[in-house]
């Protein structure tokens, strides 16, 4: 019976862990689509 605890510490850690993936993810699918709608002005460059 020693090991309630642990395991409803350890689920708890693998639910912060998971959340924080999460977090990640939807902060670079974020900066990506705002990438993309900024992305820089195309310039040719003439050679001689």
């Amino acid at each position: 019976m020693d090991n309630a605890p642990r395991r409803k510490g350890a689920r708890s850690l693998w639910l912060w862990v998971i959340l924080a993936f999460l977090v990640l993810i939807s902060a670079w699918t974020a900066l990506i689509f705002i990438a993309v709608d900024n992305k820089p002005e195309i310039i040719e460059i003439e050679e001689p």
